[in-house]
Parts: structure tokens; sequence; C-alpha cells
């Protein structure tokens, strides 16, 4: 079984959206998805066979935008989890993503516990879009969300790359599409301690101490993601250029990140055929 993991990156995800466009327009789709933060979205978009819906989320008009500054001098919030999802759900072809028996599921940080979270939906739309806002809730600026008793945030504090869940679910391979450079790291919260501490120490320890701890998380996910690869368990696909800013609303440069992923699986297909092929070389 091919799985495919999606890492998160706000509009880096981009590179991603581009990424998937050209592996549907190969007409090619893995068993599994497994997708954290804006790699949530691209999951949503990749089952429902729809090329260029994950492009549109990034680059909608000013007054459709639900992410922002200007956003938020109009409504007092940077992300609004509840505009997202409706643009969402109005572009989703929702009886086409019904239709395919596709493993899907979105990465959430449980606040309870501080681990990762593998989010499905049980055939409605409400708790499909609930799992992406989960999944997509930024810490410090968005409020937790709340499915089955308990409260979510973003995904890629407790599990950026979701390739190690895809094995264990099963999968042989994995193609893992990674949305910075080679150089690019995840935010690195620390900095904002003092106002963790506030928002999260007393009421949700553990999530405290896991928002502290995800750049050390991380590097062990890559490290992990290098062996993987050795035993031609995992396939990377990754920016070749320098990585555009995270929350950039520059049109041109979002248009250009989504290009350079197609353009990466037209130039690597060759090589990502041959590791489909391939038998692993788990030690």
């Amino acid at each position: 079984m091919i799985g495919i993991a999606l890492e998160g990156g706000a509009e880096r995800s981009s590179f991603t959206a581009g990424v998937i466009d050209a592996l549907m327009a190969r007409d090619f789709y893995a068993a599994a998805a497994s997708g954290t933060s804006a790699g949530a979205g691209c999951v949503l978009n990749y089952r429902s066979r729809q090329q260029g819906v994950s492009l549109e989320m990034m680059i909608m008009e000013r007054h459709s935008r639900y992410f922002g500054i200007r956003h938020m001098a109009h409504t007092g919030r940077f992300l609004n989890l509840d505009h997202m999802a409706q643009e969402y759900a109005s572009r989703i072809d929702w009886a086409v993503y019904q239709q395919f028996a596709m493993q899907t599921d979105f990465v959430a940080t449980c606040c309870e516990d501080g681990e990762p979270a593998y989010l499905t939906d049980d055939g409605s739309r409400h708790r499909l879009f609930t799992a992406i806002k989960a999944s997509c809730a930024l810490p410090i600026i968005c409020e937790p969300v709340e499915l089955d008793g308990k409260h979510y945030i973003d995904g890629s504090i407790a599990d950026p790359i979701p390739f190690l869940h895809l094995l264990e679910q099963g999968c042989d391979k994995v193609i893992v599409v990674l949305t910075g450079s080679v150089h690019a790291r995840p935010t690195d919260y620390t900095r904002l301690r003092p106002l963790l501490r506030q928002l999260y120490a007393k009421k949700y320890p553990m999530l405290y101490h896991a928002v502290l701890h995800r750049i050390a998380r991380y590097e062990e996910q890559v490290q992990a993601l290098e062996q993987a690869q050795r035993e031609q368990r995992a396939l990377v696909l990754r920016p070749q250029v320098k990585s555009i800013p995270l929350f950039t609303q520059n049109e041109d440069k979002i248009r250009a990140y989504y290009q350079h992923g197609c353009e990466l699986v037209d130039q690597r297909w060759t090589e990502i055929t041959a590791f489909l092929e391939s038998r692993t070389l788990i030690q």
C-alpha cells in the first residue's frame, strides 16, 4: 500500500498543492493520505480529485481571505477557522470525496495529552471540516477546537511529518512532501514562553510541554525520515528553491512556488515510479 504524507507550512503548502495537482494530472492516487495543518487541506483536495482547489484557497480575493493582517484589521482575528472551513466546503466535491476509498486522516495535537491525534470523518461534512479546523488551529492565535469531548490545535506541534503514522498503518512506501527548502525549520515557540505559560501551562500542561519541545520532535522526525529513505520506504519531495514566507500574501510568490511543485513532479517522475516499484531494504 502506498501512502502520501503532507507536511504543513501555511502558504508554503502552495508547493504541496503543485505536487498533488501534478500527481492527479498523471492519475496517481495513493491508497492512504495523512496531512498536517495546511497539508490537511491538501489531503482534502487530493481525495476529492479536484486540481486547483488548494491553490485557490491560498490566492483568494482580498474580501474572501480567511487570514492575514488585513483580515485581522477587519475581523480581529488573524486566522478565522470557521471562514476557512466555509471556503473549503464551498469548493470541495463532497460526492467525489465520499466515492473514493482513500484512507485519509488529518493530524492535530491533543491539548489534554500533547500527543498527535489522527482525525477522520464519519461520513458527515460537519465532522470532516471540524477535523480540518483542528489540524489548522495555530497555537496562541487560535482557540482550541473541540471534537469528541477533547480539544485540539495545530497538528504540526505533535506530528509535523506524518509518514511514520502511515507506515504504522500498513503502508509499504510513503511519498513525503515537505514545504520548506533543506535549511528551513519550523517556528520556534520558545521565544514566546511567557505567553505560552499564560495560555497553556495550567489548563493544558502536556500541550505546553509539547509546544516548547516541537523543534526537538521535528529533528527526531527528520532523522527517522532519513533512515526510511535509506530503507527505500520513503521518498521525499521538497522545494529546490528558496522557501517563501509562511504567511506571504504575494500572489506571484505563491503561484511560483506552486508551479515549482508541479514541475518537480514532472522532473522526478521516473525516479518516483522506480521508487514505487522497488523493494524495501529494511535492516
